[in-house]
């Protein structure tokens, strides 16, 4: 594949960035009938944008509020297909993780727009989430099991799915001083306590073999799917909440969207 090098315009609205996505996708190996597709939901999104008569930049195109109100126009509008709906907001979620790539935006606004026909994000149980995670982030823990797992649950909250969790070797594309993980073609943002959980998993680390970065209970092997999901299920006992994976990364985004204040965990839950 050959390397595709472009340049960011430094300033401009949402249409200034479409070559430049467009370059990304190439560089990804998208088809080109991807791209232009792409292309097209990216250029109907900003026709949207211009008819709201507020002109700003990209950030404030680009947020929860204002892509739910997009979907709202197509579904209700417009009258689309709600599979219609959906293929256009995964084109819009292409393209934020094209910003994310560049540093342009700290989270995926998507995360926070459900599909059409699929349940609305319920804030509430975002709160909890989000709260459940500084519940954890205040334990204090030195043995490596538990230095592991937080460290799990940071990097699901920055975005890593548990498939790429569980290829993560040990030698990974990170050091202390970096605020991004690679995992594949993808970097990562990391948030500062991700790489706090990291930095510390990694002094510990060496107590364990194998290649793998996250080792599971066969000594060597990465950890599994169902391990990482045991993870999960605790901090869900802990908080008395269903908690799904996506539900960590959503709750990372809606805290700094609604501005979440912490909530006192009651004795009884947190035990």
């Amino acid at each position: 594949m050959h390397k595709i090098y472009y340049h960011l315009p430094k300033r401009g609205l949402l249409l200034n960035y479409r070559i430049c996505f467009a370059a990304y996708l190439r560089m990804l190996g998208r088809r080109e009938s991807t791209i232009k597709s792409y292309g097209r939901a990216l250029v109907e999104y900003a026709a949207y944008c211009g008819r709201q008569k507020k002109s700003s930049g990209l950030l404030k195109q680009f947020n929860p509020h204002k892509l739910q109100s997009y979907k709202d126009s197509l579904l209700y509008d417009r009258g689309l297909r709600p599979s219609t709906v959906n293929r256009r907001l995964s084109a819009l979620s292409a393209f934020a993780r094209f910003l994310l790539s560049k540093g342009l935006l700290k989270g995926n606004p998507l995360e926070l727009v459900p599909r059409a026909g699929r349940e609305e994000i319920n804030k509430e149980h975002m709160q909890k989430v989000w709260d459940g995670v500084q519940h954890l982030r205040a334990e204090v823990h030195q043995d490596v099991i538990n230095v592991r797992d937080r460290a799990v649950v940071e990097l699901l909250y920055a975005g890593l799915s548990v498939r790429e969790l569980c290829s993560l070797k040990y030698d990974v594309s990170w050091n202390p001083d970096s605020d991004s993980i690679t995992v594949g073609e993808r970097r990562v943002a990391l948030h500062a306590r991700a790489c706090l959980a990291l930095e510390h998993y990694m002094i510990l680390r060496p107590i364990l073999r194998g290649d793998y970065l996250f080792v599971g209970s066969d000594p060597g092997w990465s950890m599994k799917t169902g391990c990482i999901y045991a993870v999960i299920r605790r901090l869900a006992r802990m908080l008395g909440e269903n908690i799904r994976v996506q539900d960590l990364r959503r709750a990372r985004y809606a805290g700094e969207v609604y501005g979440f204040e912490p909530v006192r965990i009651p004795a009884a839950v947190a035990a």
